[in-house]
């Protein structure tokens, strides 16, 4: 084979794209290799007492978050074990960046605790329902429920879930108020889309047991 013919190969394998269920696909090593770097940094910032280094692994977080949501939707790579493994990368990389950043700034214990405890552990249950559902990701989860979707999943709710308290924390931390009522309310709209996909899983049980 020669080289264009292999450069040829390659390019249509990079951007070719992949059954739901595929095990490989480039959105998959992009989320690895940011999880990877993100936690150099993160370890880096801690060893060297340097609270630069967890920002600059924060900002790594957030990019290849970007970038491999992009190159998945863009080259329809889409797959059920890339939501996985990004839903778990995106919580390591939070727990991370957050436990040395109340490291560093521990006055913002109460904001930090709620929002981690959103995140990383009600977010993260609410996250993986999809996998109960005939959907690729939580991106489709309007196929499921729009209130849900809405809530949580749209570009608004991702921003409001992902972005506003940790921006506040960073930037403004004088009104720690405002992100621990911000965290508090997002606490309150997981339980309710919980609260919501359960009654609808409920409904559809019981009307599958009627119909027998």
């Amino acid at each position: 084979m020669t080289k264009p013919e292999k450069e040829r190969k390659l390019k249509i394998h990079l951007f070719e794209s992949r059954e739901p269920q595929c095990f490989y696909s480039v959105p998959n090593i992009i989320t690895v290799l940011r999880l990877s770097c993100s936690l150099v940094f993160f370890v880096l910032a801690i060893t060297q007492m340097n609270p630069t280094y967890n920002f600059i692994g924060f900002g790594i977080h957030w990019l290849g978050d970007f970038i491999d949501g992009f190159y998945a939707r863009k080259f329809k790579q889409e797959t059920i074990l890339g939501a996985e493994i990004d839903i778990i990368a995106d919580r390591v990389e939070i727990l991370f960046f957050y436990v040395n950043f109340l490291y560093f700034r521990p006055y913002l214990f109460l904001p930090v605790v709620l929002y981690l405890i959103d995140y990383t552990f009600i977010d993260f249950y609410l996250s993986y329902q999809f996998i109960k559902y005939d959907i690729i990701s939580p991106n489709y989860f309007y196929k499921v429920d729009k209130v849900v979707y809405l809530l949580n999943y749209s570009p608004g709710g991702k921003f409001c879930n992902s972005s506003i308290v940790t921006l506040l924390l960073i930037f403004l931390p004088q009104i720690q108020i405002v992100a621990t009522i911000i965290a508090a309310i997002l606490i309150g709209v997981k339980l309710f889309s919980i609260y919501l996909l359960n009654k609808k899983r409920l409904k559809t049980k019981r009307g599958d047991y009627l119909s027998l």
